[in-house]
């Protein structure tokens, strides 16, 4: 007799947890650096920034996020 794999005798994988990530809203980072919302869109579009990440129509960055002092 041979050992049939059915997903009863297979032991059970540990689910993967999900980390969420850290973010801070688009105005309170503009208020931790100094500067307007405005400014950080145009750093944005500038490359000294990454995108910000949209939810529910609003904006958020990683608050570990520093700005790109080599772009010109």
């Amino acid at each position: 007799m041979s050992i049939i794999e059915t997903p009863a005798a297979t032991p059970l994988k540990p689910k993967k947890l999900r980390r969420s990530k850290r973010r801070e809203s688009w105005r309170q980072y503009a208020q931790r650096r100094g500067v307007s919302t405005r400014t950080l869109d145009r750093w944005v579009v500038d490359g000294i920034l990454p995108a910000p990440d949209y939810i529910n129509g609003r904006k958020y960055i990683d608050p570990d996020t520093e700005p790109r002092t080599d772009a010109a």
